[in-house]
């Protein structure tokens, strides 16, 4: 796991975007309020982790309205400000600025937890609900924990039933612009979400479902939902639906 690209959005590597990942604000709810920006600790003055065993603060961390992160004595970031993306004023934003500052790789999978794990429950967003998650598949890539496994499994079913048309907004291709810029759009997180749990070189970690992967269709079929996978070499068709009646 080398960049941002490779450890968070697979799909962009996949596809040759940049690196710049927006919220789009949609199935949002509000969450508690974090430090005020000019009372937070400077992010460079923090100690960040750089083990990846983990303790999790209570049974629902890291799943839309537990809150218990922020009551955790190992989290890095609970007097950090971490600023998000508001089209009223899209310069005030600094929540992919400090992860950028997080070092890749395994010495940074356990921060990178406690980050959107501290993000979501701030703010309760199928983007920071996706990327607890992403981070807690990661972790357990690492660490093998059973407990961890169960929890990012939890997560990603978390977006699925609490933000299914919540989207992720991807740049790139500033060359097929007329006034090249960047071309922003939007990528479902269902559709991440499932392609994440199916295909492993999605994320570029062990599969949180092993054996067959026929057995993750099983898994979102018992949640309540189907799936019919994307195909190579984009991976861009996936479709996620939802099981009614």
């Amino acid at each position: 796991m080398k960049n941002l690209t490779r450890q968070y959005n697979p799909v962009v590597a996949t596809r040759k975007l940049t690196t710049l990942v927006i919220v789009l604000a949609s199935l949002i709810v509000a969450g508690c309020e974090g430090p005020d920006p000019s009372e937070s600790i400077p992010f460079n003055s923090i100690i960040l982790p750089t083990d990846t065993l983990v303790n999790l603060a209570c049974a629902e961390v890291g799943i839309n309205g537990e809150q218990c992160i922020l009551e955790d004595p190992e989290n890095p970031f609970v007097d950090v400000a971490i600023i998000e993306f508001d089209v009223n004023n899209p310069d005030a934003g600094n929540k992919f600025q400090l992860f950028n500052s997080i070092p890749a790789g395994p010495t940074g999978a356990k921060a990178r937890y406690y980050f959107w794990g501290t993000a979501l429950a701030r703010r309760q967003s199928g983007e920071n609900q996706f990327y607890t998650a992403l981070a807690l598949h990661e972790l357990w890539d690492l660490n093998s924990d059973p407990i961890i496994q169960e929890q990012a499994l939890k997560a990603y079913r978390s977006v699925l039933d609490n933000f299914f048309g919540s989207v992720t907004v991807f740049t790139c291709c500033p060359g097929v612009s007329p006034d090249g810029e960047p071309v922003p759009f939007p990528v479902g997180l269902n559709e991440l979400t499932a392609d994440n749990l199916y295909r492993t070189d999605a994320t570029g970690y062990a599969r949180l479902v092993p054996g067959d992967s026929l057995l993750v269709l099983s898994l979102l079929l018992e949640w309540g939902y189907t799936y019919r996978p994307a195909n190579p070499p984009n991976y861009t068709d996936g479709v996620v639906g939802i099981i009614t009646g």
